[in-house]
């Protein structure tokens, strides 16, 4: 791809402030006739079974809830549970794409799918128990579809491209379901989760395996699991396609999975040596300064702007002029915000707990966020926009350098994440299980942080880079970061510095010129940090 414009400096970017087993087979034929009375139309026995026994968990078709035949119908006693498993699921899926988890109720439910509540119960113990049956089904679809493609004759690259085709399609044709893959897991509990990591471990191991295969020849274990490159691949496609998804562009991700996988491509098979999360060397071989930095990381303190808003103001008569007091109280009712969310996760937020650990009364809480929901949001947009301002004052300390602007600006944000750690859990783990709007703030923050990847085609004349590299990279960054929050590393997060530098420079200037970047630390500039 030809270089997209002369300059390295980006325009400036900114954040707007399984069923139960064990049942009796009767209960549940008899809760589906029941449904089913006063219907007044009835399917064939045969032509039941046939629907039964060939559909999946899918959200096409006009007919997804039909009911089965009421009275004296002859259908096997498990067929009539499969289906009713498969309605319920399907309903399910629908209602998580339209409200989010949290949002749907039981009642919501068999209303859609078109069974009693006694059925629901006699198939599943709960709301939990029916997501964790219908994301397996569609996982083990998904990764199915995936890896058939990619065990594949052909080289590398060609098999890789059918992988991001196949996946492509199965998105385009049935975006409910994979949007449960890739964005439903978020609110839904910490066994979905669970699922959801078991799921990307196991994709992970298998691509990991074949780069091995296909590179240096070493194969896939220990030495691979400080390999963060699989991860941001997988992260990155994962971004793109949840973002279609969410904007109803599903029928766009056929026309990017060529994009994807020259992406993906782009990175060698084998990543430079030094580049391990600990004890990584540098250029000029100062063990030092690595030994420096471990000291400096393990020292971290809370930002300046945290400390800052520490303590209560002074009560009774004082000459702090109002536009301070506000501004100070308003910092720490997000701090709050933050720390409740981080430590009892949003079910644990409420008002009282704000107002209590920001010593603000109610009212003044209430003058400043009509509800809780506008405190997360208020946080969320805080977290944002001073990692934003951080991250792009270190870009900007290395001049017209931008791959050591680029360096400079990530090792930044992992210090600020560090020094913030309720704000980075709040900001990058919890924002999918909030609602819609905080997922949109999040998501203009990702295409901020995109923006000062595009000087990259400036550096890669020689070299064909996909338009959708800066969005995948981003993308895929977030997701590195989200896992390493999520299992409660913040603490030494800035160890991933090397090993993401890479990853983002990579495409743009090669694995080895990318290698010797992120071994390299830019020049220290002192950025001020200033009061938000």
């Amino acid at each position: 791809m030809s270089a997209r414009g002369a300059s390295t400096k980006p325009a400036k970017q900114g954040i707007a402030t399984g069923a139960r087993g064990g049942k009796p087979a009767s209960k549940s034929v008899r809760g589906d006739a029941q449904d089913a009375r006063g219907d007044g139309k009835q399917e064939p026995a045969s032509a039941s079974r046939e629907h039964g026994a060939n559909r999946g968990v899918t959200t096409g078709g006009s007919g997804r809830y039909r009911r089965l035949p009421t009275g004296a119908h002859g259908l096997d006693p498990e067929e009539v549970r499969r289906d009713q498993r498969e309605r319920l699921q399907t309903a399910l899926i629908e209602l998580i794409a339209q409200r989010g988890y949290q949002a749907v109720r039981i009642l919501d439910l068999t209303k859609l799918a078109r069974v009693s509540r006694p059925t629901f119960y006699s198939l599943y113990a709960d709301k939990e128990e029916l997501f964790l049956a219908a994301y397996d089904e569609i996982a083990k679809r998904t990764a199915g579809t995936i890896m058939a493609a990619y065990e594949t004759q052909g080289s590398p690259g060609e098999r890789l491209r059918r992988a991001m085709r196949a996946f492509a399609e199965l998105a385009a044709a049935e975006p409910e379901a994979v949007s449960l893959m890739v964005l439903g897991a978020f609110g839904a509990g910490p066994k979905a989760l669970e699922r959801r990591n078991r799921t990307l471990q196991a994709l992970e191991q298998s691509i990991a395996g074949s780069r091995s295969a296909n590179g240096s020849g070493a194969k896939a274990g220990k030495a691979q699991n400080a390999d963060l490159t699989v991860k941001v691949i997988l992260g990155g496609i994962r971004e793109v396609t949840a973002a279609r998804l969410r904007r109803g562009q599903a029928h766009a991700l056929p026309g990017l999975a060529d994009e994807l996988a020259a992406w993906a491509e782009s990175y060698p098979a084998k990543t430079p040596a030094g580049l391990s999360t600990r004890g990584h060397a540098h250029d000029d071989g100062d063990t030092t300064r690595d030994e420096q930095a471990d000291e400096d990381h393990a020292e971290l303190q809370a930002s300046e702007r945290a400390r800052q808003a520490e303590g209560r103001l002074p009560s009774g008569r004082h000459d702090l002029p109002r536009q301070f007091i506000v501004k100070n109280q308003r910092e720490r009712i997000v701090d709050a915000t933050a720390a409740i969310v981080a430590e009892k996760g949003l079910q644990g937020l409420t008002i009282p707990e704000i107002a209590r650990r920001a010593n603000v009364s109610h009212q003044t809480f209430y003058e400043m966020y009509p509800t809780k929901d506008d405190a997360f949001l208020g946080a969320q947009k805080v977290g944002l926009h001073q990692a934003l301002r951080i991250t792009v004052q270190a870009y900007e300390t290395q001049g017209e350098d931008w791959p050591m602007g680029v360096a400079a600006g990530l090792r930044a944000l992992l210090d600020y994440l560090a020094s913030e750690p309720a704000h980075a859990h709040l900001t990058v783990v919890d924002t999918f299980a909030a609602s819609p709007l905080a997922i949109e703030i999040r998501d203009t923050g990702m295409h901020a942080f995109a923006a000062y990847l595009q000087p990259g085609y400036h550096y890669a004349s020689a070299r064909s880079v996909p338009g959708i590299a800066p969005e995948a990279i981003a993308g895929g960054i977030w997701q590195v970061l989200h896992n390493h929050i999520e299992h409660e590393h913040v603490q030494d997060i800035a160890e991933l510095a090397p090993q993401l530098v890479y990853v983002a420079l990579a495409p743009f200037l090669g694995g080895k010129e990318a290698g010797r970047i992120a071994r390299k630390r830019p020049v220290a500039a002192a950025v001020p940090v200033e009061a938000r």
